[in-house]
């Protein structure tokens, strides 16, 4: 008999970083273009609040939904940032990252059988979290001629009597594409008219480009009382060893079975890490919009040598820390093979650049690949230097 987590993979990324591990320890320089880890430190305010939560003893049980500060801090955050129509502090639930809760959100939310619509490509475990949750992920594909844009129109037409729920991810992971507020307008009119949940991942609403303005679909009309949204501090203060994030959520139903989910996994969130988070939030800004902008320098840095490189056509994107590139048709390909696999290998052994195989994030992957521009900018401009010339070889 076949088990439900025998159905969920390893990860792509997984395997190329333990090559370029593997390769790194032979002696070998690599560049980790490939993952999604910031480089930056965490805001000093953040560590200098998690050392005195170390000398007071704050090392203890919390409530299994977060510290009270905590709690506070992100129920202010997300009524005046996100403009989120929030009752109360319960409605705030602290998870073990964002990806903790994606688990909960899931496995609260579905039944066997039920469908819930989500990009194609996408960050992979979005659709292993579906499973898990006993559902069907239904992909809609992102064309590249529309921006890789998220479409009401495409997402109805893949609605069913089956289907749950909506998940939405802006700024995105792999492709960068930003969703405007007329975008998630449709959508959100769309989940009214079907009555569906929406699912908001705003991992990266911080790391946005360009004088562009992120935009919680949990704030406009439509989608109020539909919405459950999901929050990471990895991204927006570099925290991502750190394991914080949070679920907002108004439904009493939802929020009862969330709250059951975190005590019987995480039974709360490490107590020092909570502390750190909360002075993040409520402290200065600064350090969050210098990484932006140092993110938008490295953007521009790569998307510039994909442009002089053959056999690729890169997709600029709006936001979060990714390139998202098509494999071009009169790419020869590389130990016998010609897909976005055989790009992912022939870069690794050829210039120790790392990558993510774009087959790893869905069907409409297949034929594009993923770079990272989240590792230092030293790295980045050396990727930058060497990519046109290792695939002009190619």
């Amino acid at each position: 008999m076949t088990h439900i987590v025998d159905q969920v993979s390893f990860g792509a990324i997984v395997q190329v970083r333990d090559r370029l591990l593997e390769q790194q320890a032979r002696g070998r320089k690599v560049l980790r273009i490939e993952s999604g880890d910031p480089s930056f430190d965490i805001p000093v305010i953040a560590r200098e609040a998690m050392e005195k939560a170390l000398r007071d003893g704050h090392t203890h049980y919390t409530a299994s939904t977060g510290i009270p500060v905590l709690r506070e801090a992100i129920f202010n955050k997300v009524r005046a940032e996100n403009v989120l129509d929030v009752p109360s502090v319960d409605n705030v639930i602290v998870t073990s990252g964002a990806m903790n809760a994606l688990y909960i959100i899931f496995r609260a939310l579905l039944e066997a059988g039920d469908e819930v619509i989500l990009p194609d490509p996408m960050w992979t475990e979005i659709a292993e979290n579906i499973r898990l949750g006993g559902g069907t992920p239904r992909g809609v594909r992102l064309r590249a001629e529309g921006g890789y844009q998220f479409v009401a129109a495409d997402i109805e037409s893949a609605i069913t009597p089956r289907t749950r729920a909506i998940f939405v991810n802006t700024p995105h992971n792999p492709t960068g594409a930003v969703l405007g507020r007329e975008a998630l307008e449709s959508i959100a009119a769309l989940a009214e008219k079907h009555n569906l949940i929406l699912i908001s991942d705003e991992a990266y609403e911080h790391v946005i480009f360009d004088g562009q303005k992120h935009v919680s679909i949990g704030s406009l009309p439509a989608a109020r009382g539909r919405t459950i949204s999901v929050f990471s501090l990895s991204k927006t203060y570099a925290m991502s060893g750190l394991r914080v994030g949070y679920i907002v959520v108004t439904d009493p139903l939802l929020l009862e079975r969330m709250k059951k989910l975190v005590r019987c996994t995480v039974n709360g969130v490490n107590s020092v890490a909570q502390y750190g988070a909360a002075a993040a939030i409520n402290g200065p800004q600064d350090a969050t919009r210098a990484m932006a902008h140092e993110y938008q320098q490295r953007r521009d840095i790569l998307f510039s040598a994909l442009e002089e490189a053959p056999y690729v056509e890169a997709f600029r994107p709006g936001g979060a820390f990714f390139l998202w590139a098509r494999i071009k048709e009169d790419w020869r390909g590389y130990d016998g093979k010609s897909d976005d696999w055989s790009m992912t290998n022939y870069l690794i052994d050829k210039a120790g650049i790392g990558s993510a195989p774009g087959s790893a994030f869905g069907p409409a992957g297949g034929g594009h690949i993923r770079f990272a521009f989240s590792c230092s900018t030293e790295q980045v401009t050396e990727a930058a230097r060497l990519l046109p010339d290792v695939l002009r070889k190619a």
